[in-house]
């Protein structure tokens, strides 16, 4: 906690750092037992920040620091994709339907279920959701847009009657993420993993 006491104390030992008083900083810390942790560790981070050193902003940066910058940077400013369907973000990741199922522990047939648009976002958990963006390294509303957007491509077939041809139009059935699992092949262990 950061008390009045403490805050002159921290005051002091700067103010005798900067006059070089090597005597004044260590009798600060034993006069005030009570303190001493709390002091030991304000030093210790004043000392890894570089203290009282001034930061030549003109420094050239390593090039392994100027890589973790620029990643840090697209983390933090990440374009908005320009995907509209889990087909093409998965598509542009180049893998396979059957990679990306495996990679998720799921059977290709519930995969092809959420890119066919027939999966409700709303069935969905956070961990669930949180699982399949890591994936593919988006963030879950990002993913729950491109779920969202994601619709099969309709084919007609002439020799099809009107009735037909209208529910094709329609798209797939909605279930939940649940449902799809359960009728899905794959292994009880994989079952658990999603379920749980």
């Amino acid at each position: 906690m950061n008390t009045p006491e403490l805050r002159q104390l921290k005051m002091a030992w700067i103010a005798a750092k900067e006059a070089g008083d090597r005597e004044t900083q260590l009798r600060l810390i034993q006069d005030h037992p009570a303190h001493q942790d709390e002091l030991i560790e304000f030093i210790a981070g004043y000392q890894a920040i570089g203290g009282a050193e001034e930061v030549d902003q003109h420094a050239e940066l390593l090039p392994v620091t100027q890589r973790a910058l620029e990643s840090a940077l697209k983390q933090v400013f990440k374009p908005q994709s320009s995907f509209a369907t889990l087909s093409e973000l998965r598509k542009s990741l180049k893998l396979s339907k059957m990679d990306t199922a495996q990679g998720l522990r799921l059977s290709v047939d519930v995969w092809n279920k959420f890119e066919n648009g027939a999966i409700e976002l709303v069935s969905l958990s956070r961990l669930q959701l949180e699982r399949l963006s890591q994936f593919f390294h988006v963030s879950a509303e990002q993913f729950g847009t491109l779920l969202n957007g994601s619709q099969p491509a309709i084919s007609m077939n002439r020799r099809q009657t009107r009735e037909a041809a209208s529910n094709a139009e329609q798209g797939p059935q909605k279930q939940s993420f649940s449902e799809a699992i359960a009728r899905s092949a794959m292994s009880k262990e994989d079952q658990q993993f999603w379920l749980k």
